[in-house]
């Protein structure tokens, strides 16, 4: 008898392992087709590769770890990178005898770093470039497909193997994976996350184990950008809101504050004061404002705000640390509020109006098949769904729901949701799609066990997949 209480015929199970098998197949090679697609374009050698120009900072700061230089860069080892103005050559460290100028980088969070090291360690053969850090991230998109399907797989195994498939064709993903930079990471990070909690939900007793897993993840994430603390606490708080996770947090609450006090600790010791993340913000919310045509100078230009500084406030550029330029940035940037507020307004609406319907200058589709607009509108869909059909799924869809409002807002009041910040928020969006489909499998089963042909036999013994979650 199958959970749903009609006979199979003899041949089923031989007809499951055959679609299963070729749904893998499938699977596997829409991963290939469409990373191998993207990364002759973004990584042909014959023509520019894609190298981030922030990328050398890290690889810096990462040659600096075995010497016990966490977060340092070597600025004259850096200087002799950019003279060979070549972006997929290989960064030579100065020799131990020769002259180097190791500073404290603060211009932006150093989680990324300790990616880029442990990319070096792992790919020895590889040249000592971007391409290392690349060949990790190829790595870890690949099993992540498999942690994908694991998880969507708890509530039905048909939707485990379509999640699978269309996070091989998801445009996001496969674009961000495509280059070597911090960009990318949010996105494993983020299904840990939320996927996680699914699984702390739907295991009782390895739910310890899930959240703390959850809980490294976002000590991670803050290591990586400021945003994910505000989604720790909204997090923490979903958690604590299902009685059955709730009586699970200490050891989590202990893991998260042990990966993530240190970073706290450096901004802290930084700035002079409690602080989360030494991250310029103010730069970045010039540059933002300059993504709307304006009378102020401003583009959605790094340069520009650099020229701006210099030439109004006299600021001196210094790339290890944008503390004085971000000080000009934000009277900079209150100087303009104080003049015309309703720009600025009509400016961050525009952005977040752009950033939720995938409008923005540097949007792409999410999937072939569908508009961005109403890929959205289906996602709100499954979150309809999933809060009507409780346990679990409510938890997740909630979950979910929350993390894309928190990171969406916050990168608007600052920046737009670009392809570049697609990220945590394309993860949210993938979470609601799935439950969509889920919800319509759910139903759809439902319908045929109505029907006369379907309606005889036995009525099965509730599964696993059909106990709810009590949130």
């Amino acid at each position: 008898m199958t959970p749903h209480g009609w006979r199979l015929p003899a041949a089923a199970p031989w007809l499951k392992g055959i679609v299963v098998a070729t749904a893998v197949v499938v699977i596997t090679l829409q991963w290939v087709n469409t990373r191998v697609a993207i990364l002759r374009v973004n990584q042909n050698p014959s023509t520019n590769p894609v190298v981030l120009s922030g990328y050398i900072i890290y690889h810096s700061m990462a040659t600096g770890m075995r010497e016990g230089r966490i977060g340092q860069i070597d600025l004259l080892a850096i200087y002799d990178y950019s003279l060979l103005r070549n972006p997929s050559a290989v960064f030579e460290r100065r020799p131990a005898n020769a002259d180097h100028q190791w500073v404290n980088f603060y211009t932006l969070d150093i989680g990324y770093s300790f990616i880029v090291e442990a990319a070096r360690l792992m790919f020895p053969t590889l040249p000592d470039s971007h391409l290392r850090a690349l060949a990790l991230q190829v790595v870890f998109d690949a099993a992540l497909v498999g942690f994908v399907f694991f998880t969507f797989s708890q509530w039905n195994l048909a939707l485990g193997l379509l999640a699978a498939y269309l996070y091989a064709s998801n445009a996001p993903f496969y674009d961000l994976v495509s280059f070597a930079y911090y960009y990318y990471w949010d996105i494993p990070l983020a299904f840990v996350v939320l996927g996680g909690l699914l699984l702390a939900a739907r295991r009782p007793v390895q739910a310890t184990w899930w959240l703390t897993l959850v809980a490294f993840g976002l000590g991670c994430g803050v290591w990586l950008r400021g945003s994910w603390w505000p989604i720790s606490l909204f997090l923490c708080g979903v958690a604590a809101w299902a009685p059955a996770l709730r009586r699970r947090l200490v050891l989590p609450m202990i893991v998260f504050a042990v990966v993530a006090a240190p970073q706290v600790v450096r901004s802290s010791l930084a700035r002079g004061q409690l602080t989360f993340t030494t991250r310029a913000v103010w730069h970045v919310a010039l540059v933002g404002l300059g993504y709307y045509p304006n009378q102020y100078g401003l583009q959605a230009r790094d340069e520009t705000i650099f020229e701006l500084t210099r030439q109004k406030y006299g600021v001196t550029f210094r790339a290890e640390d944008y503390f004085v330029h971000d000080q000009a940035a934000k009277k900079e940037f209150f100087a303009i509020w104080q003049k015309d507020k309703g720009f600025v307004v009509r400016s961050f609406l525009g952005r977040l109006k752009d950033s939720v319907a995938g409008s923005t200058q540097t949007s792409v589709l999410s999937f072939l098949f569908v508009s961005n607009v109403m890929y959205r509108i289906w996602c709100l869909l499954g979150l309809t769904l999933m809060l009507i059909r409780g346990g679990d799924r409510r938890l997740l869809g909630v979950a979910a729901a929350g993390t894309y409002a928190i990171y969406v807002i916050l990168t608007c009041l600052f920046y737009f949701v670009g392809l570049a910040y697609d990220n945590v928020s394309e993860v949210t969006l993938f979470i609601l799609f799935m439950g969509l489909f889920d919800s319509v499998l759910y139903y759809g089963r439902r319908a045929l066990d109505r029907l006369p042909a379907f309606a005889h036999g036995t009525p099965a013994s509730v599964t696993h997949e059909d106990v709810p979650f009590r949130a």
